[in-house]
């Protein structure tokens, strides 16, 4: 019996049966867990092209409403009106500090219908268009007088639930991308408005007053 026992551990009979029973379900479970995140790195994908586009397109369109999102082509004689820049943008009350010159403004998506409220708003939505219904989020346009810019934020709930134990999140997938609003002429018009009203209401050490060009902005250019 004594003499048997080192035979046996040398017979290396059904040695494969036991190594394959060890290693193919590790193998197995790293393989499906490399599939779920293939998943998740698709649909997060999907989501920055998706914002891209949007934030993009809007950006492109924002000088005139009338134009397509999708190609940024407009019929000829359809453009916003002459001080659109001035009133519907808030570039006059963030340049002086006025009531009600907050330049951000935000709509949720999607955004199917285009909205019948104000120019901003308008634009946002005819290119938030390029935003799937299964997807949500938030459009935004800040106007910082040099800096305009459109920042689309959108999240998806990823149902992938080995990824969604691993993950700290949940498997909420969050992304966001922005486009800076390029208006050549416009810089030059803003540069030049700048100049013109610093020297016309000019006030002492404190530099411009605030208060003389909120009244004559008041007095002769009003809202829309």
């Amino acid at each position: 019996m004594n003499k048997r026992l080192p035979r046996r551990w040398k017979d290396e009979t059904g040695s494969f049966t036991v190594e394959a029973s060890l290693v193919l379900p590790i193998v197995l479970m790293v393989t499906v867990l490399l599939l779920f995140l293939c998943l998740y790195i698709y649909q997060k994908s999907m989501l920055v092209q998706a914002s891209a586009a949007a934030s993009e397109r809007t950006a492109y369109s924002w000088d005139n409403s009338h134009k397509f999102a999708a190609t940024g082509s407009v019929e000829q004689g359809q453009y916003d009106s002459l001080y659109w820049r001035l009133t519907d943008d808030h570039v006059l009350g963030t340049l002086f500090g006025l009531a009600g010159g907050d330049g951000t403004k935000s709509i949720q998506l999607p955004h199917g219908e285009e909205g019948s409220g104000k120019l901003p708003e308008l634009k946002m939505s005819k290119g938030g268009t390029a935003v799937p219904a299964s997807m949500a989020g938030e459009m935004r346009y800040s106007n910082q007088l040099l800096i305009r810019k459109v920042t689309t934020s959108l999240n998806e709930q990823v149902s992938l639930t080995p990824l969604s134990r691993i993950l700290d999140d949940g498997g909420q997938i969050k992304v966001s991308a922005q486009s800076i609003v390029v208006d050549p002429v416009e810089f030059i018009r803003t540069v030049d408005l700048m100049r013109y009203y610093g020297s016309k209401f000019q006030g002492g050490r404190n530099g411009t007053d605030k208060a003389a060009a909120g009244e004559v902005l008041q007095k002769f250019g009003g809202s829309r």
